[in-house]
């Protein structure tokens, strides 16, 4: 009996379980393996996503690396052998940081080379090298998190602030409890279980505190030098501009530290103003999406003072009103002044066109050649790079001019096309210029205007069909 439960009952408990947790929360979660179907015209061809095995939830954390590094190379299989960076409009940035596992230096080059930012933690700087042999003009962004993570204070991941050296997240609460954010009740605000962030017990730095910005400088700077330079920028992650963001975020109590939303933005501004006199390099502020509607001129305002803005919103999550809002806020901000956007269409790894293709499009209506204004977006994580469509390597030409609402869309003219874009969550509107042509679709077909836009939904007409491509359509 005893051998019948040690090599039967308790080897069929085990796939049972595998099997539960397979098929409730793997099956159904970001792993799976399902596209939805598309109804844009399209260039790209995605190949199908590979299968994911049951018993990976029971694999160690080198046979998970290698499963990741194999969902890595299939998405690569899309990258072009050959950067489209001299023509395209659109700038690119990196989402695989690879934070969670190691690339090959295969996969690095393949990432490098159509890229035009990178953003690597300190744990990783050794890539840094690697990115510059294969793309020597890629600019490199440093990850750091605008709260203090316990975790990574006690793993001295020189990931935020307080994990750099001694003086970290706990020296800081004990020694230094007024650079915090506080509670009604004088009790620093921390992190909470359930919320959208997984760093629980996080602490929040008080940004008006000239004492915490003196210490945010000095240790900021040690780290760089420590790194040894070749940094472009510091990206700093989980930044909220409004008392709703943090909260909901973060599942914090509110902070009493400040009595409006505006008081609080003023002490970011306030922060990044006095900050970057000590710091060489700018910062780009990741605004959550929350702050970025409800104080779109906080969006305009930070970009300028911190060096750069990026959201993780734009566009999928936007009312059309709100969209409209913030292109005449981008309208603002210098062509110099960093603009980064890291759109999320895709819950899973095997992507949805129709959904990255609204992404891009619509990132179009501002981004120029000439232009700090960088996109990506994730499948799920932003460890693992991409697929690469098409789309981003046509040569639409220089610009003529801004983004211009018409009949309820938002149209932007390049030389070689059109970039329509239907940001309406509800209705179908009809594009109906007519002067010119003829007109195509990007697949090269002959297209009669107007057409219809359905909501949530974008779409290229070209112009000049031999031009669109680097290498001629």
């Amino acid at each position: 009996m005893k051998k019948l439960f040690k090599y039967v009952i308790i080897p069929l408990l085990i796939v049972i379980a595998a099997l539960f947790v397979w098929f409730k929360y793997v099956n159904n979660s970001p792993f799976d393996t399902s596209r939805p179907g598309s109804n844009a015209t399209t260039i790209t061809e995605l190949p199908d996503f590979p299968g994911l095995p049951w018993t990976i939830v029971f694999s160690n954390k080198e046979k998970q690396d290698e499963f990741v590094r194999g969902i890595v190379d299939h998405k690569l299989t899309t990258y072009p052998t050959k950067s489209s960076s001299s023509y395209r409009t659109g700038k690119f940035d990196a989402t695989g940081i690879f934070g969670s596992f190691e690339p090959t230096e295969e996969q690095v080059s393949r990432v490098a080379i159509n890229y035009d930012n990178t953003l690597l933690g300190a744990n990783k700087k050794h890539l840094l090298p690697i990115f510059r042999k294969y793309n020597p003009a890629i600019k490199s962004l440093l990850y750091i998190d605008a709260g203090l993570n316990l975790k990574f204070a006690e793993w001295k991941a020189q990931a935020d602030i307080g994990s750099i050296d001694e003086e970290d997240t706990f020296w800081i609460a004990k020694n230094h409890p007024e650079w915090l954010l506080k509670d009604a009740e004088g009790n620093p605000i921390v992190t909470g279980g359930g919320g959208e962030l997984s760093n629980a017990g996080a602490y929040w730095p008080d940004p008006g505190n000239v004492q915490w910005q003196e210490f945010f400088a000095k240790k900021l700077n040690k780290l760089l030098l420590e790194l040894g330079g070749g940094w472009d920028a510091i990206l700093i992650d989980d930044f909220f501009g409004t008392r709703e963001a943090q909260t909901g975020f973060t599942n914090t109590a509110p902070w009493a530290n400040y009595q409006t939303d505006a008081a609080y933005q003023n002490a970011w501004i306030e922060f990044f103003t006095n900050v970057r006199k000590k710091v060489p390099l700018p910062f780009v502020a990741n605004l959550d999406g929350v702050s970025v509607t409800l104080t779109p001129d906080f969006f305009s305002r930070l970009a300028i003072a911190a060096g750069g803005i990026e959201m993780e919103t734009y566009p999928e999550e936007y009312p059309i009103e709100d969209f409209r809002r913030i292109l005449e806020e981008i309208k603002k901000i210098p062509k110099n002044v960093r603009i980064h956007v890291n759109s999320k269409p895709s819950p899973g790894w095997a992507g949805n066109v129709d959904k990255t293709l609204f992404a891009y499009y619509s990132f179009l209506l501002f981004a120029d050649r000439d232009r700090e204004a960088y996109w990506t977006y994730k499948e799920w994580v932003s460890d693992i790079p991409h697929y690469w469509y098409k789309e981003f390597d046509l040569n639409l030409g220089n610009s003529l001019g801004d983004a211009k609402k018409i009949n309820e869309l938002f149209v932007r003219e390049f030389e070689n096309a059109m970039v329509v874009v239907n940001a309406d969550n509800e209705n179908a509107h009809n594009f109906e210029r007519l002067a010119g042509g003829p007109f195509y679709d990007v697949a090269g077909n002959p297209m009669t205007l107007p057409i219809t836009l359905e909501p949530r939904s974008a779409v290229l007409v070209v112009k000049n069909r031999a031009e669109l491509l680097g290498t001629g359509l």
